[in-house]
């Protein structure tokens, strides 16, 4: 079974998308800081990350963890999941980011599904 994590900050993220990757067949995992996903990278060992930009702590927190996960797992596949070009209006994209994919909150499930299991 293909593993997930998720690490958002947001509780009601890892209820709902957790819930439909689980019914889609997919074992999935969260973390609602970043230090604690980058940690359990190497507890879950994930066959992808969908990682959150905006944290409490720290306001680009996803983006320093993109890049930190990037540079010690260069193959491992992060998509981001972020309402911040709808919150703030931003426009960042993957161009901005070393990731497979930028997603805008909320995201089309099928695409979603579609998606990850280009990427593994």
């Amino acid at each position: 079974m293909k593993r997930i994590l998720i690490i958002d900050d947001d509780p009601d993220i890892h209820e709902s998308l957790g819930s439909l990757l689980r019914s889609a067949g997919f074992e999935v995992h969260g973390s609602a800081t970043v230090e604690k996903g980058i940690e359990r990278i190497g507890e879950v060992r994930p066959d992808l990350i969908m990682l959150d930009i905006m944290f409490p702590e720290k306001r680009n927190h996803g983006f320093e963890a993109a890049r930190r996960i990037k540079a010690e797992h260069p193959h491992l596949p992060v998509f981001v999941l972020s309402a911040v070009n709808r919150d703030f209006a931003f426009g960042f994209s993957k161009d901005d980011i070393e990731v497979e994919e930028f997603l805008d909150k909320p995201v089309r499930i099928e695409r979603l599904l579609r998606l990850i299991n280009s990427y593994i």
